[in-house]
């Protein structure tokens, strides 16, 4: 009897993933999977018709594993560039670091550049955490590196869209959505979500040690200079922008952070960045939480022409009150 409630989930999951590769609608698979149910029943005393799912299910998981990653395809004009970045000696160059002046969530004025940065000038190191919608769970993460009298870099790790295509949990299960590090600016990165996403942005002040965010920031360019020659895949669980980032972070620090409830509902990272000591900040974990939104600071700062050192100021003003 267990064997035969077993094939239910497992017919489902046959439905799923014929639903996002075909491109069925809802109520057809729907349509599909309860006339599945229903052959089943009529047909369940006869010993071949308990194989079909799981068959099926292991024919879809070994198509689904000969799915190759891709450079080549028709990518959204914010991914469309894959960042190259050279380090020599204290130097770190990259070539297209993102810096668009965005008008709607798609509508911008593309602006690729070459930005080069001081390594000996990383002095500060941010988390920015972007909740979807109201979600006290679920989120995007990124780092912000802020290097004395150069402004700042933002390193966010995102899917690589498709033109028509959207992001969801089942895409990035499936193999779907490969993977991009954007090397960007912050007034770029904050604005598209703040302004044009009406997204809620908190940046927490993160307390390293120089050394640390030199190691960090060049494994990160390692790792977006491979995609150029090895594309990969964006995997919903075990390579999002949380994971990888923590999984960077991990083989440069001693205390590993490793898979937490914080990691897999990176909504909570800042609670875990105070739990570690490691937010820098005197404040408590709940009025760190309060102060660090800026989300209505980045909307009325958007066009200024300082706009990190703007950021900057607040925050050490913000994170600095006792």
């Amino acid at each position: 009897m267990i064997k035969y409630f077993l094939l239910v989930p497992i017919w489902g999951l046959n439905v799923l993933m014929l639903h996002h590769f075909l491109d069925l609608s809802s109520k057809f698979s729907i349509f599909i999977f309860i006339v599945g149910i229903m052959v089943w029943t009529c047909f369940r005393k006869r010993k071949f018709i308990s194989f079909v799912p799981p068959a099926f299910l292991v024919f879809m998981f070994v198509w689904l594993a000969s799915i190759q990653a891709s450079n080549n395809l028709d990518w959204l004009d914010e991914v469309s560039v894959l960042p190259k970045v050279s380090i020599e000696n204290n130097e770190i160059k990259i070539k297209d670091f993102r810096n668009f002046t965005w008008k709607g969530v798609k509508n911008s004025d593309l602006n690729w550049e070459t930005r080069e940065f001081d390594l000996t000038k990383l002095n500060e190191l941010y988390l920015v955490v972007v909740p979807f919608g109201d979600s006290e769970y679920m989120a995007h993460t990124m780092l912000i590196f802020g290097f004395k009298g150069q402004g700042n870099l933002v390193v966010s790790v995102e899917t690589r869209k498709e033109k028509n295509e959207n992001y969801s949990l089942v895409a990035g299960a499936l193999r779907q959505l490969e993977i991009i590090y954007i090397f960007g600016s912050d007034q770029d990165l904050l604005t598209l979500r703040a302004v044009h996403r009406d997204a809620k942005l908190h940046i927490y002040p993160i307390k390293a040690e120089p050394k640390f965010m030199v190691s960090l920031l060049k494994d990160l360019a390692s790792s977006a200079n491979k995609l150029h020659e090895k594309p990969n895949f964006y995997r919903t669980l075990r390579d999002n922008c949380t994971s990888t980032l923590v999984r960077h972070i991990d083989r440069h620090y001693q205390q590993k952070i490793g898979v937490r409830l914080e990691t897999i509902f990176p909504a909570q990272a800042g609670k875990l960045l105070h739990e570690f000591n490691r937010m820098d900040t005197q404040l408590s974990y709940d009025q760190a939480h309060a102060v660090s939104r800026i989300d209505d600071l980045v909307k009325q700062h958007a066009s200024s022409e300082v706009f990190s050192a703007m950021l900057k100021k607040h925050l050490t003003e913000r994170f600095a009150k006792q």
